[in-house]
């Protein structure tokens, strides 16, 4: 693989600053996106020695506001003219119902729309690449539920655990809508369940949610470096790059849940999402 430019959101910490990390052993420049710009200056010091030379970019930005993740983006793609990767990382989970300062539900705005915002305003930059990619961190946890429009953002009888499951699926829902959107440009999408993880994930929450998190975590979690690995090949590896629409885990394609192949649900989510956008962040 020759040098890429990789885009890596949620770089700060956990499964992306690893990737982030892999990914520049390989020979290939980064750009990392956090939302604590002390945390980019640590993890750029952190990464250097493993940087051969190649770039290592930070950008400062609340990936839960869509205006911000906007201008983001619009901010890569004019420095950024060319881009061969976009890996959206960046995602949380909320025990407790919260709204951003935009009104949207804090999961569906992180976990899903911030995938689809920055996807549509980098498209050009993937284009250009002539092979761009589109990797979709998503989550084995989408198993089990299914979409409800009428309660997309979890206004009715809202469940932390429920909200994220579904998050997860709309994931895998918009990576299988977006590769169709693609075929034509030279752009793969795909995503992944990283596997359950060993992070600081789900820390952000307070009391019994975390505690439970942490000492599932402690009993039955796989460690960093093998929770990035889906993500650094999908990223990276050669024999993937004519690989697009598919569900990834342990670096193999795996079958997602029924839900997931759900026509009519991929065309409802986009069409909410596109209105969302125009609304917040076109």
């Amino acid at each position: 693989m020759s040098q890429k430019t990789v885009i890596i959101t949620g770089a700060t910490e956990g499964i992306g600053k690893v990737a982030a990390r892999e990914i520049l052993k390989l020979g290939n420049a980064v750009v990392l996106v956090g939302r604590n710009q002390e945390k980019l200056a640590q993890v750029t010091k952190e990464l250097y020695p493993f940087s051969q030379g190649n770039s290592i970019a930070t950008y400062q930005a609340d990936l839960s506001s869509l205006k911000e993740t906007s201008l983001l983006g619009d901010k890569l793609s004019k420095n950024y003219p060319k881009i061969d990767v976009l890996l959206n990382n960046a995602g949380a989970f909320f025990s407790e119902r919260t709204l951003t300062r935009e009104g949207l539900e804090a999961t569906f705005a992180l976990n899903h729309m911030n995938y689809f915002v920055l996807a549509k305003k980098l498209t050009p930059s993937l284009r250009s690449s002539g092979a761009g990619r589109i990797v979709n961190v998503a989550s084995g946890a989408h198993f089990g539920v299914s979409l409800d429009f009428a309660n997309l953002q979890g206004e009715v009888k809202y469940s932390g655990w429920k909200q994220y499951q579904k998050s997860k699926l709309m994931n895998i829902l918009f990576t299988y809508e977006l590769s169709e959107r693609l075929k034509s440009d030279s752009i793969t999408v795909n995503c992944l369940h990283p596997g359950f993880v060993k992070t600081k994930f789900g820390h952000n929450n307070a009391g019994l949610a975390k505690g439970l998190l942490q000492f599932a975590q402690n009993l039955f979690a796989i460690n960093e470096d093998k929770g990035a690995e889906t993500s650094v090949y999908l990223s990276t590896s050669d024999e993937v790059k004519s690989v697009s629409g598919k569900y990834f885990e342990k670096c193999k394609t795996k079958t997602s849940s029924k839900p997931s192949y759900d026509f009519s649900a991929r065309e409802e989510l986009w069409k909410v999402s596109e209105e969302i956008y125009n609304k917040l962040a076109g």
